[in-house]
């Protein structure tokens, strides 16, 4: 059976492409979620990798549902209520759950539209550059559903609540250039270096110290749901496990020889 994903590691970062161009890389099939799940652990569970990179094969990122299957009532689909709400629940939310669980940092790379389900999993990472070409947009009231994924958790925390509100009940899509000013990318590159300066940027990551990339990342999404009492008090257990690191010493280390310029 042919692989829905590629993943590939080198140098502390890890690509994973979605690789269903035909379908326009949508993500509601159980195998291409279990391969993107899978992808997505294995990369968290190596010590050697601290970025992931999340990309599209072909001209779109992720088209989100598989209408066809909808309109079929097929695969996910399929089935009465608590039978669909199941496959939400053992499927595309597990996806959600696995990525804004992961420690790794998690960059998209948005290479074309990212529709629906496929809009919330770029939304999912902490960081997202787009191509010329990338566009984004909530469908899910043209179909007559609502954000099974999370999404509707997600899109607020990114460009606010009204926004959030006027994007998910218009549906409107969103070029590469609104996309910058509403904060959903980082920024936008040429479609040929796209890959190239979602590298760089995971390098750059990579080449901190690991543990300490890590725990930041920890820190910065416990900040969503915690106080500030228990944020500070949870602040100082992962600062004092980070002071008691050998990587912490050598960084210190080697930032005082280079004060010394030495």
């Amino acid at each position: 059976m042919r692989s829905h994903t590629r993943y590939a590691a080198e140098a502390g970062v890890a690509r994973l492409t979605l690789d269903r161009p035909e379908i326009r890389n949508a993500i509601t099939n159980q195998e291409m979620l279990t391969e993107i799940v899978s992808a997505i652990e294995l990369a968290g569970s190596d010590p050697t990798v601290t970025v992931l990179i999340i990309t599209g094969e072909g001209s779109a990122f992720s088209a989100g549902g598989n209408v066809t299957d909808m309109a079929e009532r097929t695969g996910m689909f399929a089935g009465d209520t608590e039978a669909i709400a199941e496959s939400y629940r053992s499927g595309i939310q597990r996806l959600t759950t696995t990525l804004l669980s992961s420690d790794l940092v998690l960059v998209a790379a948005v290479n074309g539209p990212a529709v629906g389900a496929g809009f919330d999993l770029a939304l999912a990472c902490d960081l997202r550059i787009g191509a010329p070409s990338a566009r984004f947009a909530h469908t899910f009231v043209d179909l007559g559903i609502l954000p099974g994924d999370g999404g509707a958790w997600l899109l607020p925390r990114v460009v606010g609540w009204q926004r959030a509100a006027e994007l998910s009940f218009t549906a409107r899509m969103v070029d590469a250039e609104e996309a910058v000013r509403l904060g959903i990318l980082l920024e936008v590159v040429e479609a040929e270096r796209l890959l190239e300066r979602a590298g760089e940027l995971g390098r750059l990551i990579a080449s901190k110290p690991a543990h300490s990339v890590r725990l930041t990342k920890r820190l910065l999404r416990h900040a969503r749901t915690l106080d500030l009492p228990a944020f500070l008090d949870l602040t100082a257990a992962y600062q004092a496990i980070a002071h008691s690191t050998e990587g912490h010493a050598t960084a210190v280390t080697d930032f005082a020889r280079r004060l010394r310029g030495s």
